[in-house]
């Protein structure tokens, strides 16, 4: 396998619960992965090309699939390395790999097909058309690990956020205390790293003490505004302080934060994601009082709609869906369902979409979780599964 080369090892099958034709694109490799929840990271802005990770013969590279058909084109030369620097220094420096792969740490400028991606301890950016390829950062530092990388909607600037590493992974010993047992005494840092997709200087945009931080999702309509996680210890991304949410907006020319507050009482949201106008936000998280919220508000933080799912006990995650006023959800409800959750209406309405049927512990870190993923034309939903040890990309014709 060759950079440039294309192949198609697809399979089409009718989903179980709607008939709605699904491809799966993989068939083989340990992991299979689109990029997280987070709105216009995977499909060019057609919707004719979806990007992915892939390792397979013991390394890993970036993928491209031409949706209608199925076909498969290798972007990039694989690397040795399989896996990240975050889930070694997170999961008690136990990983799938030496953590120095390619993996969902990327992140598409839909029109230009530049692809902004993590490998090791390097950002890099790579053309899904031309398979031009720059080196943005060339060593974050031995003193951080990378998060979910971001590209601004005018296709000019890399984001990447990084927060403190452990100190035993750091020294290549198996850690004492796991990453938030040490993290949640001390506080961890976090910093913002800007680059011109052309290379150039970089620039911190913003950093915070006592602080992890882990997405930095641009607002698809605004440059200069994103969402930013302020995990504070002791809990982290896990609950913060117990009164401070994750959740806030940055307005990266002036650095003022704008809280997004849930209504609910735990307020604390786990992942959130921008709807495709960048009029909204969407969230969930665990309810203080039983089960799942799911909501949407607005870049200044007023709620459109919150539910209450008293009921709902499945992990899962919240994506956007283009073209329709609808939650993509993966879990919360279901634990083997992709469903539409509209909020245009005072009371949820749900929908199927399609059975994903991954097993959540098949494999360690996120490679199992579904992230499933509008594609900007509302024709294509994305979604990972895994079973058996291995994960595989699918999409869904809507």
């Amino acid at each position: 396998m060759k950079k440039g080369e294309t192949w198609n090892e697809s399979t089409v099958y009718e989903d179980p619960w709607t008939l709605r034709k699904v491809r799966k694109v993989t068939q083989v490799g340990l992991y299979n992965q689109t990029p997280t929840y987070h709105t216009n990271t995977a499909f060019t802005a057609d919707g004719e090309f979806l990007i992915f990770a892939s390792a397979r013969m013991g390394g890993s590279a970036l993928l491209r699939c031409h949706v209608p058909t199925g076909d498969i084109t290798q972007v990039t030369d694989f690397v040795d390395g399989v896996g990240t620097r975050d889930e070694l220094h997170k999961q008690n420096a136990t990983s799938t790999g030496n953590g120095m792969g390619i993996t969902m740490l990327m992140c598409i400028a839909p029109k230009s097909g530049w692809v902004v991606y993590v490998v090791g301890r390097s950002f890099k950016a790579v053309n899904i058309h031309t398979f031009e390829e720059r080196t943005l950062i060339d060593d974050i530092g031995e003193d951080w690990i990378a998060g979910q990388p971001s590209v601004d909607p005018d296709e000019t600037h890399g984001l990447i956020p990084v927060m403190s590493a452990h100190p035993d992974v750091k020294a290549g010993k198996q850690p004492v205390q796991s990453y938030m047992h040490h993290f949640g005494t001390i506080g961890p840092k976090m910093k913002l790293l800007q680059v011109p997709l052309t290379g150039g200087e970089v620039e911190t945009v913003y950093a915070e003490e006592n602080t992890g931080c882990a997405h930095c999702p641009h607002n698809p309509q605004d440059s200069d505004l994103i969402l930013v996680d302020r995990d504070k210890p002791p809990r982290l991304w896990g609950g913060s302080d117990g009164k401070t949410n994750r959740i806030w907006t940055l307005k990266l020319s002036t650095g003022a934060l704008t809280e997004l507050p849930p209504q609910d009482a735990a307020r604390f949201q786990v992942h959130c994601a921008w709807t495709y106008d960048g009029n909204g936000v969407l969230y969930h998280g665990l309810s203080a009082e039983q089960g799942y919220f799911i909501g949407a508000c607005d870049p200044n933080g007023q709620t459109i709609r919150e539910y209450l799912f008293r009921d709902a006990q499945a992990y899962g995650h919240v994506s956007a869906m283009a073209e329709r006023p609808a939650i993509i959800l993966d879990g919360n409800l279901s634990n083997d369902l992709l469903l539409w959750l509209y909020y245009d209406q005072e009371k949820p309405r749900v929908e199927v979409i399609a059975k994903h049927g991954t097993n959540w512990g098949a494999l360690p870190w996120q490679y199992s979780h579904p992230h499933p993923l509008s594609d900007p034309t509302g024709r294509w939903i994305s979604f990972n599964a895994a079973n058996r040890g291995r994960s595989d990309v699918f999409v869904v014709d809507v």
